[in-house]
This record gives C-alpha cells, structure tokens and sequence, in this order.
C-alpha cells in the first residue's frame, strides 16, 4: 500500500485517481453478442450457455423454489430482508398537491416502473445479497414484474442462495442466463425472457459494457458501474485493526477494488499496515486481496478540512469514518455513496443487512449520481389543474409571456377559454387519499349526466355506488385499491369518506342549492332517506339485517358507509328502510339516497344561502 504523507507532491488529480487495471476494448464483441441475441432469441442464448459457461440447457427457466440453504443462512436472509424492507418502505413518498396560484394546482405522483430485469453474477461469488437489494425495492415500488438473470452452475442450476433470496424477496421469473447475453435477452427479449423497461445489477466489464450499449438504445440502466471502491477516513484514535479490516474487506472484492485511505492528521502507518499484513494470512482471498493493494493509498493531510475536502473530490462509492467525533465530521460530507459512521460501523454492514443499498455510483459518480433507491424503480410524473378563476388570473401573464416568444399559439390556447369564463362554472371535486391500507382517487361532477366509473375491489360495493351516480345523476370516478387481503373494512369506510369528501369539495359554499332531498321505494322494500346539506354531520339509521353478507359487502359495513359518508360531507342525513329482500331494501337505501342527493345539489337558478341563519 502506497504511504503518502505530503500532500503537496502531488496534485489532487493525482491523488484521487483509480489506477484500477487496464480495461480490455471488448465494445465490439459485446455488440456481435447483443445483435446475435436480438435476432435468434433463445437459440442464441443457449449457445451462449454452452460456449461460456460449459452447460447444456433445453429450458431457460429455473424454478423458484429453495432448497440446500443452510438455517443460520436462512435467518441471515430473512433479517436483512426485513431491515432493507423497512428503510425502502420509509422512502415512499405522500402526493403534496402545491396552490402555487389561486386556483392553480400542482402535484407531483410516483408511478412504479412496469417491468424490471435485475442481473446477479454467479460463478465463484454468487451475488445473493444484491437480489434482496434489487428485488425488495422494486416489489415496495410497486412493479408489476421482477426478471431475473443469473449465470448456472455446473450443474445446470441457480446457485442455491441465490435462490433463497430470490424466493424470500418474492420474485417469480428466474432465467439461468449470464454474462452480456442475459442483458441483451433482458433489453430486447426473447422467447422465454421478457423484455424489460430498466435493467438493474452488477457485473463485470461484459455486462457493464452491455448495459451501456443498451442504455444507447433506449433501455434503462441503474447507473454507471465500474470497479468497487471504499474511502477511509481516519485520525489517531483510529483503531489500526478495525482500519485494516475494514480495507481488506474492499481489497477482496477484486484485482481492480481501490483503496483510499485520508487521516485528518500523524498517524501510526506501520502498526496499520503490520495489520493489514496480518489479517491477509486468514482470508481465502489474499492474492487478489494484495493485488488490490498494490494500487492502494494511505494520504496524510494537513488536517481535518484538507482531509474532507480531499475524499470529497474523491466521492467515494463507500466512505468509513473512523475518527473522534465522527457523527460531526460526516456532516461535512457532500459527495460519497454511502457513509459508515464510528469505529462500529464496518462496511459490511450496509453490503448485506443494515438495510440502506449497496448498490451504489463508482469511480466518482458519486459527484452527481445517487445509490439505487425507491426512487430507481419508479417515474415521477408531474400534474396541474386550473379552475376557471385559476386560468383567469394566470393566464393573463402566460398570454404576455407566449407572445413574448412569437408562439401565438400557445398564447391562443389559453385566450379561447378565458373569452368564455363569464358562462363556465364548474362544480367539480377530486381527493386523493392515501393511507397505509388504501389508495384512493374520487372526482364527481355535481352537473354531470349520471356517468360513473367505479372499481373498489368489491363487486356490489361498486354496483351500489354505480346507482348513487345514475339516479342523483351526479358523474362519479372512484378507484380504490385497499388490503381487501385483509378485510373489506378499510376499502368501505375510506371510499366513503374520500366520496364524502369530494362532495363537499364541490358544493364549495353550498349557495344556490335546495339544500333538502328526499326518497324512493324498490319492489316490496322502502327505504325513507332525507338529506339536509346543513354544513354539520349526522345520522340516523334504522334498517336492520338479517343476512351477513349482501354480495361480497359485509351488512354491517352499510351504516359504517353512510357514516363515513356523513361526515365528510358535513350532510345531515336520516336513512330509514324495510322490507323482506334484503338486497332490495339496501339497494332501495342507495337508491333513495342518490334520489335524495340529486334533488338536494339542484341548483336554485340564483346564488342565494340556503339558510335563514345567513350561514351554515
């Protein structure tokens, strides 16, 4: 390991550079790789197989079950499967809709990526860790589908850890294809191997110069790859062990890890380097161990600030800080993949189980790249809506601003609509609701002609919604998508409220309405449902059941509704209902309710509060 202890020797550049191992120009070969799988799929692919992993194999498929982990092994996965779980799970973003302008709003959704390929090395170092860091994310993101490509064994089959993490991280499409051709198969697709929209993994120079050329062609990468890296930053307190474990731990990665060692001050090289030496007699891989050494480098600067600002131009892929106070000195890093604080804190940590990933930028990417994240398996898309008043006021200085530019057009689309604001009004109201165990969107138009678009999961939950719209003659969208895994409970109560919510939204100041509805009765049943838009939540609800379901819908569950309902759209409401089918007489209930509903929102033809209090 090279010792420098003048920093003024040396530039920076010269300081920081990787001297890695020279790579080999395989650009060429890996596109005659690529292009022979993009046209003879499968075929090309076990050829492949044949030629550069010495196996036969009639069927590219694996299957998914686990067998041959060890218990201890078996524990270890599920551990750090929970813990990675759990730091991905806090990464999800809540939808913040902005008024950025009076009746302008803006918001800005997560939509998972579709389908995803995660590529694991095999050989002499299955990569199992790195399914549990791929596939866990992507699955908490939301995607629809996980591919899988990992090089066989001998025998013709996936690594057995491999396997057990694949299985634990719930992942269904395993292909025992390797090297540049699982990326082709995974860019293009083949027969058996689907095509995938972004493709995620480590590898060597095969598959990293094959992700690039891909990338070229339109398909996704997860970043740039290239040799593994760690930067150490020490001080005296420094543990001379636990530094030297901590680079050796790189050093085995491979001939080509760099080592970067920075003491903020006078440290003792020959008690770290005696330990270095005398670990590296116990690892199995020494020898490439030492050759990664060879390129290595311990720098001692002039102090603290020369230190941080020197790793910082380095931008480590993995940054260990191993000095007095090293809580406070890892604040003042702005570049680096991942940061390991205190003499506690190796990192193996973070490879395998703390639960943030590894999967992080190399060879100083990490200047304006980040780790694979959450955020690597989604898109961001953005959205806006303008009321009439909205447009009005900003429009106005978008016209100003389009004619500024020559673009008449733009300026024109926003001059038709305000020519018309004096004659549009809109009584419209959207939610978005978003809970642990719902996810909900609902839009009604007061003024619509009884269209509606229900899908809640539950089949008569959606047909009785489907009769509020039609007979209050109200337009209604409402998707839910809840733990119906769970119980139908949540997906009830939360569409209520959010339904109840939007109606409230849209009747604004409740002006020029009848405020009151009324009834309806359904065969032999008759249900009485009187509606008051008083501004204050009430019910009363008399109809009694006998049957526990009605449909896939929980008879106990229809008071909950309307009560949820109630609420939030601060409605006095009184539901009174009997008969002998108990189909009809809730049905009857939701028919008489939206009877109720469409002659309570009735516009009056004026803009009078309806109240004799001269407020509600």
């Amino acid at each position: 390991m090279r010792i420098l202890t003048d920093t003024s020797a040396v530039t920076l550049e010269e300081l920081i550079a990787r001297p890695g191992l020279e790579a080999q120009d395989i650009t060429s070969d890996v596109r005659s790789i690529l292009d022979e799988v993009k046209e003879n799929g499968d075929v090309a692919l076990r050829d492949f197989t044949t030629r550069f992993d010495g196996v036969e194999l009639s069927d590219l498929a694996q299957s998914t079950s686990s067998t041959g982990v060890p218990d201890d092994l078996q524990e270890a996965i599920l551990v750090a499967s929970r813990n990675i779980t759990a730091f991905h799970r806090a990464q999800q973003e809540p939808v913040r809709e902005v008024e950025t302008s009076r009746g302008v709003t803006c918001w800005r959704k997560s939509i998972p990526i579709r389908r995803v390929g995660l590529y694991i090395p095999g050989g002499t170092a299955p990569l199992f860790s790195s399914v549990l860091m791929l596939a866990i994310p992507a699955a908490v993101a939301g995607c629809q589908e996980i591919v899988l490509c990992t090089p066989p064994g001998k025998d013709g089959n996936v690594d057995p850890a491999i396997l057990a993490a694949a299985c634990e991280a719930g992942i269904e499409s395993i292909y025992r294809v390797g090297g540049a051709q699982a990326i082709a198969a995974m860019a293009y697709g083949t027969e058996s191997v689907p095509r995938v929209d972004k493709i995620f993994g480590p590898g060597n120079q095969w598959v990293d110069t094959a992700k690039r050329l891909v990338a070229a062609d339109g398909v996704a990468i997860d970043l740039p790859a290239g040799p593994t890296e760690v930067g150490i930053l020490i001080d005296s307190t420094a543990n001379a062990d636990f530094v030297a474990a901590d680079i050796l731990s790189q050093a085995e990665h491979g001939t080509d890890s760099d080592v970067f060692v920075v003491a903020t001050e006078s440290v003792d090289t020959d008690a770290i380097l005696a330990a270095v030496e005398s670990q590296l007699g116990s690892l199995p891989r020494a020898d490439v161990a030492r050759k990664a050494l060879a390129h290595s480098r311990l720098v001692v600067a002039s102090g603290r600030e020369e230190a941080v600002s020197i790793m910082d131009a380095y931008a480590p892929e993995h940054l260990i800080i191993q000095t007095h106070h090293a809580a406070a000195l890892a604040e003042e890093i702005t570049q680096a993949g991942s940061v390991f604080i205190g003499p506690w804190t190796p990192e193996s940590l973070g490879d395998y189980a703390s639960g943030t990933n590894h999967t992080l930028p190399t060879n100083g990417a990490a200047r304006a790249w980040s780790g694979v994240s959450l955020d690597s398996f989604v898109r961001k898309i953005t959205f806006q809506e303008a009321s009439p008043a909205g447009l009005d006021e900003l429009g106005k200085h978008v016209e100003v601003m389009a004619r500024a530019e020559q673009l008449e057009g733009h300026a024109q689309a926003i001059a038709v609509r305000r020519e018309i604001l004096d004659t549009a009004t809109t009584r419209t109201g959207f939610v978005r609701r978003v809970t642990n165990e719902t996810d909900i969107v609902v839009q009604v138009d007061l003024d619509g002609s009884g269209r509606s678009d229900v899908r809640t999961g539950l089949d008569f939950l959606d047909h009785m919604l489907d009769q509020i719209a039609k007979h209050s003659r109200i337009d209604l969208t409402l998707r839910c998508d809840g733990d119906l895994e769970v119980d139908e409970h949540h997906t009830i109560e939360d569409s209520a409220l959010a339904l109840g919510t939007a109606l409230d939204k849209a009747l604004g100041e409740r002006r020029g309405i009848h405020r009151y509805g009324f009834t309806a009765p359904m065969d032999e049943a008759l249900a009485q449902v009187a509606i008051d838009f008083s501004g204050r939540s009430w019910l009363v609800w008399d109809v009694a059941f006998t049957r526990e379901y009605v449909g896939d819908v929980p008879t106990e569950m229809f008071a909950h509704f309307f009560k949820s309902l109630s609420d939030n759209a601060r409605m006095n409401l009184n539901i009174q209902a009997s008969g002998e089918n108990e189909h009809h007489i809730i049905e009857s209930v939701f028919k008489g309710f939206a009877r109720a509903l469409g002659m309570a929102i009735r516009p009056t033809g004026d803009d009078a509060l309806p109240s004799t209090k001269g407020s509600l």
